[in-house]
C-alpha cells in the first residue's frame, strides 16, 4: 500500500513536472508571437561532447541541433573540438531566438588558428559583424548603421599574437559601443550608431560563401576561413 501510494505521489509530482514545462514552452511561442522582448542569458552554447548523428546540440533551454556536415573533430585536453581544414566552415541553423533585438548581444568563440581568414560571422546582406584574424591579430568589424566600424588593438599597447594557440575571443555588443575581449582582456572598445538589431541573421564559423557586409565593400577582404580547431561557441543575449 505504501509503495502503491510512493508511486501515485511521485508519478503526479512527474505529471506536474511535465506540464510546468510545456506551460514554460507555449509561454515563450506566445510571448514570442506577440512581440514580446526574447528571453535573456544564454541563446546558443555548442556541445561538441554529445555529437551524434552528424548534429551538434546546443546546450540551452532552447533545442537546436547544428548539421556537422563535413567537418571532423579532434581531441585536446580530453575534450572535442571541430577541426577545420582549407575551405571548409559550419552553417548555424537559422532561429529568431538568434537574431539579436538591440539588447547588448555577446558572441564569444575559443580557437586555435593555424592561418589567418574568418573565423565568424552574423548578419545579412546590410548589417552584422564578422569576426576574423588578420596577420595573426584577431579583428571584428560591425555595421549596425550606414559605416563599418572595426575593433582593432592599437600597436602602441601591444598586439596580441592569435596563431598556434588557443584564444578566447568575445566580441560584446551594446546599445551604443562594441568591446573586444582577448583572453579576458579588454583590448578595444569602439562607439556605434544604432544597436544591433535585425531579422534572419545568418550565422557561420570558417569559410565563407560570400563576404559578410561589413567586410563586403573591403577591397582586400575574402571569405576563406581561418585553419584550425574550435572548442567551444556562445551566444548571450544580456
Amino acid at each position: 500500500m505504501r509503495k502503491t501510494e510512493h508511486n501515485q505521489r511521485y508519478g503526479g509530482r512527474a505529471l506536474a513536472a511535465l506540464k510546468a514545462l510545456a506551460l514554460f514552452i507555449v509561454t515563450i511561442a506566445i510571448g514570442t508571437q506577440a512581440g514580446d522582448p526574447p528571453p535573456k542569458g544564454l541563446m546558443l552554447n555548442l556541445d561538441f561532447q554529445r555529437i551524434e548523428n552528424g548534429l551538434i546540440p546546443s546546450k540551452t533551454l532552447f533545442p537546436l541541433h547544428v548539421p556537422l556536415g563535413e567537418l571532423s573533430t579532434g581531441t585536446f585536453n580530453d575534450r572535442t573540438m571541430l577541426v577545420f581544414d582549407e575551405g571548409q566552415g559550419l552553417d548555424i541553423p537559422h532561429s529568431s531566438l538568434l537574431d539579436p533585438d538591440g539588447s547588448a548581444w555577446v558572441a564569444i568563440i575559443r580557437v586555435f588558428a593555424l592561418t589567418d581568414g574568418l573565423v565568424m560571422s552574423q548578419g545579412d546582406d546590410e548589417k552584422g559583424y564578422a569576426i576574423y584574424i588578420k596577420d595573426g591579430a584577431v579583428q571584428a568589424a560591425i555595421q549596425t548603421g550606414h559605416s563599418t566600424i572595426f575593433l582593432r588593438e592599437r600597436p602602441e599597447n601591444g598586439i596580441t599574437p592569435c596563431l598556434n594557440k588557443w584564444v578566447t575571443i568575445e566580441v560584446k555588443i551594446d546599445s551604443d559601443s562594441a568591446l573586444l575581449i582577448l583572453n579576458r582582456a579588454h583590448v578595444a572598445l569602439v562607439p556605434l550608431q544604432e544597436p544591433l538589431n535585425g531579422k534572419d541573421y545568418h550565422i557561420q564559423i570558417g569559410e565563407h560563401k560570400t563576404l559578410p557586409a561589413p567586410l563586403s565593400r573591403s577591397k582586400t577582404a575574402t571569405p576563406t576561413g581561418f585553419t584550425g580547431g574550435v572548442s567551444s561557441l556562445k551566444l548571450v543575449r544580456q
